[in-house]
C-alpha cells in the first residue's frame, strides 16, 4: 500500500476558494480514481489555513494515474493562485499492522 501525506497552506484571503477546490478534488478522487483506498483532506485544529491530505493507494501505478488525472491538474491550477507556496508531499510504502490495546 502507498500512503501519501500532502500538507498545504492556503492564503488567508483565499481560504474559502481553497476549501471549495479541496472538496471538489476529494469528491472527484473518491468517484473516479481506481486504486484509491482512502482520500481525505483534514483541516488543522489551530491553523484554519493549514490542510493535510491523507491518501492510501493500492500501488504506485494507481497513484501515478491519479497524479495524471484532469482533476489533479484542475486542483493544481487553483492552488497556484490560492496556496502559500507548494505543498509538502511525502510518499510512503506501508504495510497494515494490527495493534492491541495496552
Amino acid at each position: 500500500m502507498i500512503v501519501v501525506h500532502a500538507v498545504l497552506r492556503s492564503r488567508p484571503e483565499r481560504r474559502m476558494e481553497t476549501v471549495a477546490a479541496l472538496i471538489a478534488m476529494q469528491h472527484a478522487v473518491r468517484t473516479n480514481d481506481d486504486g484509491c483506498l482512502h482520500y481525505a483532506f483534514v483541516a488543522d485544529l489551530e491553523d484554519d489555513c493549514l490542510f493535510t491530505c491523507v491518501e492510501e493507494w493500492t500501488d504506485l501505478d494507481a497513484l501515478r494515474e491519479h497524479l495524471a488525472s484532469p482533476h489533479m491538474a484542475a486542483l493544481d491550477a487553483v492552488l497556484a493562485d490560492t496556496a502559500e507556496g507548494p505543498a509538502d508531499i511525502r510518499v510512503f510504502e506501508a504495510v497494515p499492522t494490527e495493534i492491541t490495546p495496552v
